[in-house]
């Protein structure tokens, strides 16, 4: 980790919402560059040249840079933010704290954190009481670990 910055709970939690808003906002990006290249409806009088086509491609064009020029900054922000987060988990010296973050962290699905059952039974092979017990501890020392 980069500097005195101190890796929370919170901050932890934020990666898998920072991952959904970039790749929504990566797609609505790619949309609307297909939008470009989409020519326009043509009436069906036979002829072969559509009036306004060129404007409604130029529309389509400033729209995607306005748009770009305002989410890429949020973009390159979180990509930074998620990069930090994956580095400090990764700089966990033991692997199985480090798994049990990565788990719960970063392999959600959606905005949702893989839940605790799920991560038992990835580190553990099964979801019984004791090992519950022992991914929660996992999971406590973790995160001491991380932020110290």
């Amino acid at each position: 980790m980069q500097g005195n910055e101190t890796m929370t709970k919170e901050r932890l939690a934020s990666y898998i919402s920072l991952r959904l808003e970039v790749d929504n906002q990566l797609e609505r990006l790619a949309r609307m560059r297909n939008e470009e290249k989409i020519p326009a409806m043509r009436e069906s009088d036979g002829s072969q040249h559509s009036p306004g086509s060129g404007d409604r491609m130029e529309r389509a064009i400033i729209r995607r840079m306005e748009y770009e020029d305002r989410v890429m900054p949020q973009i390159e922000a979180a990509l930074v933010e998620m990069e930090t987060i994956e580095q400090a988990i990764y700089a966990v010296a033991d692997p199985m704290e480090r798994e049990v973050l990565r788990l719960r962290y970063m392999e959600g699905n959606y905005i949702r954190h893989m839940p605790w059952r799920d991560v038992a039974l990835k580190l553990f092979g099964d979801d019984d009481k004791r090992h519950m017990v022992a991914t929660y501890r996992l999971h406590t020392r973790a995160l001491t670990n991380i932020t110290s």
